[in-house]
């Protein structure tokens, strides 16, 4: 069954705009694109009007139906009770897919999603080397034809390198590096979610006191998530000295990026 949710978030990929770039443009706050994608609300009247307008779908005629459904108790209600109790803005919305024909399916249906991205059309690469503990993560998304789509920075005020990018599993992309601008202490294993905008999800640090360094990313081959790959230092004494070591290190993660096991 495609949701209200799923509706959405296809015809924002559709044309190519993030979460964030969706809200500003329906004048809604991300958290309620969020949670609009995941159906985890029902879209109020402002925000059904807005979504109708901004990505050219129908909204508030499938709110309508959806209602219905989970109330049987309830008569269908005519659909022109339901335009004369919404706001001008939010008619004209609905009249230009075609609203006013009983029973139809008014949804007007996307292109289809972004192709598949392939390995060689998403990079990552290290810059901004000022010194050696100053450096961000760069990421390049191109198209099939090698023109750049999109290309952001990630990192903080100190080092922080990059090691591999990956397509995820659900949407978007896994940015692997390691980092001194984030963590539990000297270097960590960094990941950073964004969607396919760029746009940060999420992110996650791995490590303790001592260093941890990111060698690679994979998803995992039996079961959902991911596996990571690299090495951890361990001392025989509170600070890092001499005697420390270096050993590989590797874990499992789920897709949002915790800790497995």
């Amino acid at each position: 069954m495609v949701t209200i949710g799923k509706r959405i978030k296809e015809a924002r990929l559709t044309k190519r705009w993030t979460q964030s770039e969706l809200a500003d443009r329906c004048g809604v706050s991300l958290r309620t694109i969020q949670r609009l994608e995941k159906d985890e609300v029902t879209a109020s009247l402002y925000s059904s009007g807005k979504l109708e307008e901004v990505l050219g779908i129908e909204i508030f005629e499938s709110t309508i139906q959806s209602e219905n459904k989970t109330n049987h108790s309830k008569p269908k209600i005519p659909i022109m009770h339901y335009l004369s109790t919404i706001s001008p803005f939010v008619l004209v919305g609905s009249l230009l897919i075609g609203l006013g024909y009983l029973g139809q399916d008014f949804l007007v249906k996307p292109k289809s999603p972004l192709p598949m991205i392939s390995t060689n059309q998403i990079e990552t690469t290290t810059i901004n080397c000022g010194s050696d503990s100053e450096c961000d993560i760069q990421v390049t998304l191109k198209n099939e034809k090698g023109e750049i789509i999109w290309e952001k920075i990630y990192g903080g005020t100190s080092y922080d390198r990059a090691v591999s990018v990956i397509p995820a599993s659900d949407d978007g992309f896994l940015i692997l590096g390691s980092t001194s601008s984030y963590g539990q202490g000297n270097y960590d294993i960094l990941l950073i979610k964004v969607d396919t905008g760029g746009e940060v999800l999420w992110q996650k640090t791995y490590g303790g006191f001592f260093n941890e360094y990111a060698k690679s990313i994979s998803p995992s081959e039996n079961e959902k998530g991911y596996l990571i790959e690299g090495s951890q230092q361990e001392c025989t004494t509170p600070n890092v000295s001499e005697d420390c070591i270096m050993k590989s290190w590797s874990f499992g993660i789920d897709e949002e990026g915790e800790k497995l096991g």
